[in-house]
């Protein structure tokens, strides 16, 4: 319970009402990214979050349409890193480079985040800034619109699919240099007779994964907007 002054007497405020006075869509998405982390978002409710910050389930709905839109604006946060500061050059194929390599870290670093937008755009705040930074290098690239706009989703489906396959041994770099030791001891093993360009590229195989998206980014560039302007 909380006590507040109103003019000469004292009001008894019970507690529910005290927490929904100090609702704020940030304290709600901090709220939630917890029982995200947690759990999962299959599983999360807004009755779960009510119970967790003290309200009543309906009381986010003053902040929020609905559960998809909460759990997109906490999947969008996270997102924020990479265009914090983006400033566009007269060099579109750099733009693009950057803002993927961005976007790519930013997800690594929240799985919660990752998770949700892996099911498709926030249409938030910082989806919607990545999604006009990248579509405007395009164009600034000279590519067709139509083109633009399907080289504009092979680069999100390829940044943020690679963040989705990278992202369980993204936490831990010992962890992730000692399972990366056991897949390439295991191709080892294989009969050379039975698997020769495995047993000459295997002990090469699973380097850095920020090396692999690299390469990946690089050759993507190179083909679908630096190739279509030369002659």
């Amino acid at each position: 319970m909380l006590v507040h002054l109103t003019g000469t007497s004292l009001r008894v405020v019970p507690k529910t009402e005290g927490a929904r006075a100090r609702l704020n869509r940030d304290v709600i998405c901090r709220a939630a990214q917890e029982l995200l982390v947690a759990g999962d978002a299959e599983s999360f409710s807004l009755r779960a979050l009510g119970d967790h910050l003290g309200v009543d389930p309906t009381a986010f709905y003053r902040h929020f349409q609905d559960k998809e839109d909460l759990l997109r604006e906490v999947g969008d946060r996270a997102l924020a890193p990479s265009t914090k500061g983006f400033v566009s050059t007269d060099d579109p194929a750099d733009d693009i480079r950057r803002l993927c390599l961005g976007v790519r870290r930013a997800l690594l670093k929240n799985q919660v985040a990752l998770s949700i937008t892996s099911q498709g755009p926030t249409r938030h705040v910082n989806e919607l800034r990545i999604t006009e930074i990248l579509l405007d290098a395009l164009l600034r690239a000279g590519l067709e619109p139509k083109v633009a706009a399907l080289t504009y989703h092979v680069f999100i489906e390829f940044t943020v699919g690679s963040a989705a396959l990278d992202a369980p041994l993204a936490a831990s770099a010992a962890s992730r240099r000692e399972t990366y030791q056991r897949w390439r001891s295991d191709y080892r093993a294989l009969p050379a007779d039975e698997y020769p360009a495995i047993s000459i590229l295997g002990p090469k195989l699973y380097p850095s994964s920020d090396d692999v998206f690299e390469l990946g980014l690089d050759a993507l560039i190179d083909r679908l907007v630096i190739a279509p302007k030369k002659p």
